[in-house]
């Protein structure tokens, strides 16, 4: 009888571990919708990624052609006006998802946002 508690005993904790690590991970939802910067608001929508800009140049519209969902950042794979595919990574998300960083690339400064 011993056994079998212990066996139910590990199952729930593992499950409980799972669930924790699965809460944290990033999804569709995390970063759907308008966020909003110093220098831009982004829109991202399941194919694509507008760009408004604060200082009155026309807004950008991008191809999104990939989502990549990790536990703590999201890869987006998109195509610029020239067709030229770039990576951006948004990671740094708060627990409750309103805030997060454009991470800093090769000639991109790193970029706070908040949901918006």
């Amino acid at each position: 009888m011993a056994n079998k508690q212990t066996v139910a005993l590990i199952a729930l904790f593992a499950s409980w571990t799972l669930t924790a690590g699965i809460a944290n991970a990033t999804t569709p939802e995390d970063i759907a919708g308008q966020w909003c910067g110093n220098v831009t608001d982004y829109v991202f929508a399941p194919d694509t990624l507008a760009v408004k800009f604060h200082d009155g140049r026309p807004d950008n519209v991008f191809k999104i052609t990939k989502y990549t969902y990790t536990d703590d950042s999201v890869h987006i794979d998109w195509l610029n006006a020239d067709g030229k595919e770039s990576i951006t990574v948004f990671a740094e998300f708060s627990g409750n998802k309103t805030t997060m960083a454009q991470q800093e690339n090769d000639d991109k400064p790193r970029r706070a946002f908040h949901h918006c």
